[in-house]
């Protein structure tokens, strides 16, 4: 597990860090600027020319400690310093007479010349300190960056691109595109959510010395590593029990595809036994994709027909890909709520069912899991779909306290939160994910992991993981374009 910061929280730690742990600055930005070195060393970018752009604060001064290091081997990197010398301050200051007493005729512009050729240009102008748009000088360096990206520069930025904001990675009127950003000691807001990934590139987290020891107190917003992702262990004496029993209820006339890779996701995923109930009218398909479900049908006429002997069977319940929402559909989810007392995953239809009366969940001491998307969730609250991909932690954060369930807001980041405020943020996955019936395999291995044992929240964050993992690999083999929901189910692991 990693912590996710936002810009408040990494400063308390680096401060701490100089402070009361008596690491100095100067000694944290060597550090910063090693590491920076060794990553661009490992990909062969220092043997190219090399541009600098510092800013006037500690991120301009990690860069220009950065050109100090490079020039220690003879590599002479242009700075561009858009403030002028007369801007720098403190360490910023103390980095550039270290570097000019190394080499006092190093390249040194306030404009960056976008007819030079540069192979590698380093972003160091603001980092997680800016909290307004660029303007003046400082936005024409951004400008200036991006049309050298254009021409084929690789652009790497030191701890996060400039104009992007670290706490809620909103671009602030513009934002260097980055190809690699190394930053330090924990990934920010705005390293790991989008808009801000995107310009992100590929994330580099490095280790300066600013450890766990050094944070005020608990981040509330963390991540999973690739070795925390696992699903539940299986026990050698055991049976199909052991593993619970899944009831899902799903599919309506046409719609049989979603039940059938939910019931698959469900079963891939560890789930001893699973049950589907949907209309009768799509219980060939399932007897045939399916033999390992049972199933049970009902008709538009008889929407609860055997729903009681299905209560009493199951564990756990998933309810709502592909279930329509017709009359019968509706009738369906809110005896479902009124009466089952089992764990519960709600997904799509079941949702949108519940939009026309959200405080259906309130009152209930059970352990409920939603999984809504951006639209799904507009619907629910009434909260625009763009303040709401604005807003991805706060609005998952809101809805799980306010409703007292686990909220999985799924974006191309997914957002996960409990009714204590806990918030886990997916960071694997790709675009090929987007696409029909991947949230349907979701749901199934939500439910799966809950029949299990696993926790609600920690089987909202797990299932994701898997889902983006067993996503990832099948892209791997397919291109990104090629993925289908099946294949996100074959690579569940």
């Amino acid at each position: 597990m990693e912590y996710i910061l936002n810009a408040d929280e990494m400063r308390l730690a680096d401060n701490n860090t100089s402070r009361n742990m008596h690491v100095s600055e100067l000694v944290l930005m060597e550090r910063a600027a090693l590491s920076m070195l060794k990553v661009l060393e490992e990909r062969g970018l220092i043997k190219q020319r090399i541009l600098i752009v510092c800013g006037p604060g500690n991120n301009g001064a990690d860069g220009l400690c950065l050109a100090r290091l490079l020039a220690e081997r003879e590599i002479y990197a242009d700075i561009c310093l858009p403030g002028g010398t007369g801007g720098l301050k403190g360490a910023g200051k103390e980095q550039y007479l270290s570097l000019k007493a190394l080499k006092n005729d190093i390249a040194e512009y306030e404009e960056i010349d976008t007819e030079k050729s540069y192979g590698l240009v380093v972003d160091a102008l603001f980092g997680i300190s800016l909290n307004r748009p660029l303007e003046g000088n400082y936005l024409k360096a951004v400008k200036a960056v991006n049309l050298l990206k254009d021409k084929g520069s690789v652009i790497c930025a030191v701890d996060i691109p400039s104009g992007i904001n670290a706490s809620d990675a909103h671009v602030m009127g513009m934002a260097v595109y980055c190809d690699i950003t190394v930053t330090f000691a924990f990934k920010k807001i705005g390293n790991v959510l989008y808009p801000g990934a995107q310009y992100c590139g590929e994330v580099i987290c490095t280790d300066i010395g600013i450890t766990k020891k050094a944070l005020v107190k608990k981040p509330a917003i963390f991540a999973l590593g690739e070795e925390d992702i696992a699903l539940p262990e299986r026990i050698r004496y055991s049976n199909k029990g052991t593993y619970g029993k899944v009831l899902l209820i799903a599919g309506s006339e046409n719609m049989a595809g979603a039940a059938v890779l939910c019931t698959l996701a469900a079963l891939k995923s560890g789930c001893g036994m699973a049950r589907v109930y949907t209309q009768e009218k799509n219980r060939v398909i399932l007897q045939e994709t399916v033999p390992e479900a049972i199933v049970t049908g009902y008709t538009n006429e008889e929407p609860l027909k055997g729903i009681e002997e299905c209560l009493k069977w199951c564990d756990v319940i998933a309810v709502g890909p592909g279930l329509s929402q017709s009359e019968p559909a509706r009738i369906i989810v809110r005896y479902i709520l009124e009466n089952a007392y089992v764990p519960m995953v709600i997904d799509a239809d079941a949702l949108n069912i519940i939009a026309d009366d959200p405080d259906i969940l309130s009152g209930f001491n059970r352990n409920i899991v939603i999984t809504p998307h951006v639209g799904e969730m507009s619907r629910l609250t009434g909260i625009q779909k763009r303040d709401i991909s604005d807003h991805l932690p706060e609005t998952a954060a809101d809805f799980a306290k306010s409703y007292n369930v686990v909220c999985a807001l799924k974006d191309a980041r997914t957002v996960i939160a409990d009714e204590t405020g806990r918030i886990c943020v997916n960071i694997n996955g790709n675009s090929g994910m987007a696409t029909a019936g991947s949230g349907d395999v979701l749901t199934g291995i939500v439910s799966s992991l809950l029949a299990q044992g696993t926790d609600p929240f920690k089987a909202a964050y797990t299932a994701c993981a898997v889902h983006g993992r067993a996503g990832d690999a099948a892209a791997e083999k397919l291109t990104e374009a090629g993925v289908l929901a099946r294949d996100i189910i074959n690579e569940i692991r």
